[in-house]
């Protein structure tokens, strides 16, 4: 039975449903529970577009009150001994996917405050006005097992000893923990919880994911461990909290000035803690794709950048090394790889070569300009998505709004392509055309690559340049990559050859093998003539710094951007020999 059939067999019970992501429970659509319906239309349209994912059931919605039963229980003859041992009547029931305790979900006619119960040694959660629960079909994201039907009745009216059981074990009103947690007893919920807690105590993001990774790995807290993504995202989500002013306090006699202004001025800085606990810098391929970050790929048209970037969702799919030599260090959840200026059949061609037609629709999302409408950054329901994925722009231009030589547009471009980052993305990858009057020219450097304002180039954490080595036969010419900004991280010039298969390899050993970017015919590099007077200033004063090397040559009438005199300075201080 396909999950379409299992979600129009709930509405045909009357139950209002939505889809779940198969990996850990999480509502796809942008209002979770709440966009449950029992629209015919809407269900397929949505099973249509995510065909393997969960049917979820709004309780609430669907007038329901579930009995989940998921600690006490050895077997079915020992549920049913205990559901009749309690005088629960019998119901559609439903055996839960879980494997470790005998779960069973029995289903009422209702609507209860939602909460914890405990009848007769059985405990679990009572799950109603604002419970969701998978339907019998469904796939248990932890153990790959199936929800199945454990009795087919009616849907009895909720027998008051499940009110009542509520009402002993949570006598407060307020959800109570029982420790260690299990799945089933609101994990989430739990670590959301207290994850918000440390929020309204003025806690930062990493400090709250370092105090979820704590409590996740003592089995005294946590009994099913999460995995590290669903850390990540509660402790970016409880993050997002204003943390609220602090209350104010009476004080007795004159105040010190430094008491009055040391709240209104230091929230806006990081803390020593969060400096300590600062992630290190990370890849999700290493020494080329960095995490948290905006990764340039630059080149003028017709020189290979859509096929190194293919390669790029190759590796990230696969886990096979970048041009067979950069390892993948992590794979991400997804891949969105928006390209409007390509036709889908083009692009569908690609992908056929490259063998990544069976990971559409599954990790890999593609849109071209085929597609219906057109797709902002800004757009809300883009941001579900998001999550654990790898953004690629093919081209970046295509969505800026504006003009590109307009340094304000620009920023706005910049605060656009971050936002994708802030709502959980790993990493953004931009294509960006060259200047056409770049292609002649044989010295790459950030600021030629990247057209427009210098904005455009200021924001990336890492800038690759690449460029055929002989334009006059592209099928065979291998690509030379440079990196043009080296941040983060060092990385040495290097060629890679392209395959009929659109795979590309690398050439030698980047630490050992030096590569150069071939002479263009009609170079019109060292227009002023003073190349040679700048490598002598350069030579001369090599042990200074790029800035202070720029300043020196500037002195002299000489104008060289930083890039130019930085590689200049690296050859000449460790490939003298090469020059």
């Amino acid at each position: 039975m396909s999950f379409l059939e299992i979600a129009l067999g709930c509405v045909s019970r009357g139950w209002h449903v939505h889809p779940l992501k198969v990996a850990d429970k999480v509502p796809i659509t942008k209002h979770g529970k709440n966009d449950a319906t029992i629209s015919e239309a809407q269900i397929t349209e949505w099973w249509t577009r995510w065909p393997n994912a969960n049917v979820g059931i709004n309780c609430g919605l669907s007038g329901l009150c579930v009995l989940d039963a998921d600690h006490g229980l050895a077997d079915e003859a020992a549920f049913i001994a205990w559901r009749d041992r309690n005088g629960l009547p019998v119901t559609y029931t439903v055996r839960s996917g879980r494997r470790d305790e005998y779960g069973v979900q029995s289903y009422y006619a209702g609507g209860l405050k939602d909460g914890k119960f405990l009848i007769d040694g059985v405990s679990g959660e009572i799950k109603s006005l604002g419970g969701l629960v998978m339907a019998a079909g469904n796939i248990h994201p932890g153990t790959k097992e199936a929800y199945y039907v454990l009795v087919d009745a009616p849907v009895a009216p909720v027998p008051a000893i499940i009110e009542q059981s509520r009402k002993q074990n949570s006598a407060s009103g307020k959800r109570e923990w029982s420790l260690p947690v299990h799945d089933g007893d609101g994990r989430d919920d739990f670590l959301y919880s207290q994850a918000c807690k440390l929020r309204h105590a003025g806690a930062s993001e990493v400090i709250i994911r370092a105090q979820l990774e704590e409590w996740n790995s003592d089995r005294a807290i946590m009994a099913d461990p999460k995995p590290d993504e669903d850390l990540q995202r509660i402790a970016r989500s409880a993050s997002r909290h204003d943390v609220p002013p602090p209350e104010p306090r009476v004080i007795i006699g004159k105040p010190k000035p430094l008491e009055k202004t040391v709240t209104d001025w230091r929230k806006w800085f990081h803390s020593k803690d969060e400096t300590v606990n600062a992630p290190p810098i990370s890849f999700l391929i290493k020494d080329f794709l960095q995490c948290e970050g905006v990764t340039g790929l630059a080149a003028p048209v017709r020189e290979r950048k859509s096929l190194i970037a293919l390669n790029m969702v190759h590796a990230l799919l696969t886990g096979e090394k970048l041009f067979r030599h950069f390892e993948v260090t992590k794979k991400p959840e997804r891949i969105l790889y928006l390209v409007p200026e390509v036709s889908l059949g083009p692009f569908a061609d690609r992908l056929k070569k490259i063998e990544l037609t069976d990971y559409v629709g599954e990790r890999l999302f593609y849109r071209t300009l085929s597609a219906e409408g057109r797709l902002s950054l800004a757009e809300p329901t883009l941001r579900d998505a998001l999550p654990g994925s790898v953004v690629f722009l093919d081209t970046a231009i295509r969505f800026l709004e504006g003009n590109e030589n307009d340094s304000g547009d620009v920023r706005k471009f910049a605060d656009s392509v971050f936002s994708l980052l802030r709502d959980g993305a790993e990493s953004v990858v931009l294509l960006h055309h060259s200047p056409k009057d770049q292609a002649g020219k044989d010295q790459m450097t950030l600021e030629n690559a990247m057209r427009g304002s210098g904005d455009m180039g200021a924001f990336l954490a890492c800038c690759w340049g690449t460029r055929l080595q002989n334009p006059d036969d592209p099928y065979k010419s291998a690509s030379f990559l440079t990196n043009l900004k080296q941040r983060d991280f060092e990385s040495q010039d290097f060629e890679v050859t392209c395959a009929a298969d659109c795979r590309m390899t690398i050439v030698g050993n980047p630490a050992t093998h030096i590569v150069k970017a071939a002479r263009r015919h009609g170079n019109r590099g060292n227009r002023d003539g003073q190349d040679t007077a700048a490598e002598d200033l350069i030579r001369a004063n090599i042990e200074l710094s790029v800035p202070k090397l720029q300043e020196l040559l500037t002195k002299q009438r000489i104008k060289r951007g930083s890039t130019w005199i930085q590689k200049r300075r690296a050859r000449l201080k460790y490939n003298p020999d090469d020059e």
